[in-house]
């Protein structure tokens, strides 16, 4: 098991009502089982690609629908 560093962090009402309710309905056992699940999403998140890793080119973007448009430009269709 990897070595555990303790940190305090300070989270809004709102933040903490969440981890709570994760508690609660079974999703995790502990707040600090919810609070490391959001840096690991982070760190899958920014890792690059395993397609592309090999060859050290960055990993492609998906394309957005619409180009990246909102849906302003949606409507004026």
């Amino acid at each position: 098991m990897p070595s555990k560093h303790a940190l305090c962090v300070s989270l809004t009402e709102r933040l903490a009502s969440f981890i709570k309710a994760e508690i609660v309905v079974g999703r995790y056992s502990t707040a600090s089982e919810v609070v490391r699940a959001g840096p690991r999403l982070l760190q899958e998140q920014s890792m690059p690609s395993l397609d592309n890793s090999a060859d050290g080119t960055p990993p492609k973007r998906q394309a957005r629908p619409n180009g990246g448009k909102g849906a302003a430009m949606r409507d004026k269709r």
